[in-house]
């Protein structure tokens, strides 16, 4: 009887310890003239096994830095942990250093608490550790639903009250409070019940509004016909995941509420684009960055297709030569011309053998109002529509003589029609032509001063009736005319018959709609399906454009722009008047040629 009277002395005696006695657990302050201390003892009393959170605060008076570091006796180290090894206390602030106390052992252990550095000071410490009282005919013990809780919204627990004894307990009182570190208490509530048998309590009470994020415990309460007992279980409030602040500023909701929304942004852009580019008509790889910008010096070719970017072209580009191919009707022509037109219009010369006599229409301006409807969407004006300079001469005989300096004049078209000449004959002046040029002994340039434009090219193949002799030469001339600054043009219906050396030394490529097995078997294996898909489909006048220089060697499709000169061909009857006269000018040069050979004025 005596023992159990000892322990519920104890017991009141611990309660009431942990709710008033702050002055005998702290002791008074440590003022001195540059800090001030919060206590000047530790003095605990708790249940073996029991956490418990105390600290000590040091605020600086003084105007520099202090620095001190914290220990405890040897024998108390298993008993006190602090949270650091010492604090920087900056002038004018206060800091606090928090230290755990563990009931480790059932006793009473004394000892001293070590300021050291900066601030010299022993601090003693008297802890008392009790075992819990096994003689109670009632336990309490209080198991938490979770680890830590959200500040703000309710302290979710389980109270077990476990009876030991057949005696029955009434009008028990049972409170409830929060102690933070500092041992300050905030009361939750308290309820009476009867207590018959052993039974347990889902409680959730509401958090106060004023606590902050740390550790905590729970003192739950219970009184009975003069007797207390005590439970403390310690947890974390931490903050809503929405309310952390970020950059100690913004809100998580708000952070993740701006996340949403780019989120939400760059989905629905994707998807956008993602359609877009599905109902696009050309599949390419476009870098607009390694594509060439308005230079006064560029081509003007149109408009990247299905876009607003202009397309241009290095005319020195066109040195390492150039191949305009495709099925009739799709454009090849057109995009050919607009590549001579642009040449024209920077002072290069131009010489076109011209199988038709297609190109005679470059005399005349466009008068055509279904091309020209088509200016505006260039940028062009009905009053742009122009005749270039030149003249066109009709070759009779395919071994014709022709002094190519003489026609190398800058900014105007020489344009020789073969349409009179058979197949053959066409590949032996073509030939011949060529040999020539060698002849002439052109003088190095490294700029491009002369276009060369072969039309209807394919003409030389043995399959449409070519000998190959004109071949072999134009594979001659695309490897050795780069460097007289003369850059040929091979106009096609098929690219792919065109082998070895003249492929090799190409590399402006230009391929519209083609219906030939050989060029699309060609395009999707070196560009692949999405590519070939695209040009099937082309519009007329919409061309796949390649240049190593461009793009990364990666083709993209041009909407060329409309011609500025008459779609249609000069008539037999202007192309006899042209002859007639060149025929008269022709003798009257050749008189005066043979009147100076004899010196006669």
């Amino acid at each position: 009887m005596l023992s159990k009277k000892i322990i519920l002395f104890f017991i009141i005696f611990l309660s009431i310890n942990f709710v008033y006695s702050l002055e005998s657990a702290y002791g008074p302050e440590i003022e001195r003239e540059s800090y001030i201390i919060s206590r000047s003892k530790v003095e605990r009393i708790l249940n073996r096994g029991d956490l418990f959170y105390d600290y000590l605060e040091i605020e600086n008076l003084g105007k520099g830095e202090i620095e001190v570091s914290f220990s405890v006796d040897s024998h108390l180290s298993d008993f006190i942990e602090f949270d650091s090894v010492g604090l920087i206390i900056t002038p004018q602030n206060s800091s606090e250093m928090s230290f755990l106390i563990k009931g480790k052992e059932i006793g009473n252990f004394t000892g001293k608490l070590f300021l050291s550095g900066d601030i010299n000071h022993e601090i003693p410490v008297n802890l008392t550790v009790f075992e819990k009282s096994k003689n109670s005919p009632v336990f309490i013990n209080v198991d938490f639903l979770k680890k830590s809780f959200v500040l703000d919204k309710t302290l979710d627990f389980k109270l077990k009250i476990n009876k030991l004894k057949p005696e029955k307990i009434k009008n028990a009182t049972i409170s409830y409070y929060i102690n933070d570190i500092k041992n300050n208490s905030h009361f939750l509530g308290s309820e009476s019940l009867d207590i018959f048998t052993s039974f347990h309590l889902i409680k959730n009470l509401k958090i106060p509004e004023d606590l902050e994020e740390g550790f905590y415990s729970l003192r739950v309460v219970l009184e009975y016909e003069n007797r207390v007992l005590v439970n403390e279980s310690h947890f974390l409030l931490r903050k809503s995941f929405f309310n952390i602040l970020f950059f100690g500023f913004i809100p998580m909701w708000l952070l993740l509420l701006i996340l949403g929304f780019l989120i939400i942004a760059i989905l629905a852009f994707w998807f956008i684009k993602r359609s877009i580019e599905k109902k696009k008509k050309y599949k390419m790889m476009l870098d607009l960055k390694t594509i060439p910008k308005k230079n006064p010096d560029f081509l003007f070719l149109g408009k990247i297709a299905e876009t607003n970017v202009p397309a241009y072209l290095d005319p020195n580009r066109l040195t390492t030569h150039s191949i305009v191919a495709g099925a009739t009707g799709g454009g090849k022509s057109i995009s050919a011309q607009v590549i001579i037109e642009e040449a024209l219009m920077h002072n290069i010369a131009v010489i076109v053998f011209d199988p038709t006599a297609q190109w005679s229409g470059m005399l005349r301006k466009c008068t055509d109002k279904k091309m020209m409807s088509y200016y505006p969407k260039f940028g062009l004006k009905e009053a742009d529509s122009k005749a270039f300079k030149g003249n066109v001469r009709q070759v009779k005989n395919a071994r014709q003589i022709i002094d190519i300096n003489k026609y190398i004049n800058p900014g105007q078209i020489q344009i020789f029609t073969l349409n009179k000449l058979d197949p053959n004959d066409i590949d032996i002046f073509v030939a011949s032509i060529i040999r020539q040029i060698f002849r002439a002994d052109p003088k190095e340039s490294p700029n491009l001063k002369l276009m060369i434009v072969f039309d209807e090219v394919h003409r030389l193949l043995s399959k449409f009736g070519g000998s190959g002799e004109g071949f072999l030469q134009v594979e001659r001339a695309c490897r050795e005319f780069r460097k007289w600054g003369m850059g040929v043009m091979l106009v096609s219906q098929v690219l792919s018959d065109f082998v070895g050396e003249i492929k090799a030394n190409i590399s402006t490529e230009v391929q519209m709609r083609t219906r030939d097995e050989g060029d699309l078997k060609r395009i999707e294996t070196k560009y692949g399906d999405e590519v070939l898909k695209s040009l099937v489909k082309a519009s007329v006048g919409v061309g796949m454009f390649v240049n190593p220089a461009y793009n990364h060697a990666k083709p993209y499709f041009v909407n060329f722009r409309p011609i500025l000169h008459n779609t249609r061909r000069l008539s037999d009857e202007e192309l006899e008047k042209y002859n007639k006269y060149n025929d008269i000018v022709d003798d009257l040069e050749y008189q005066l040629e043979q009147l100076e050979k004899e010196k006669v004025d």
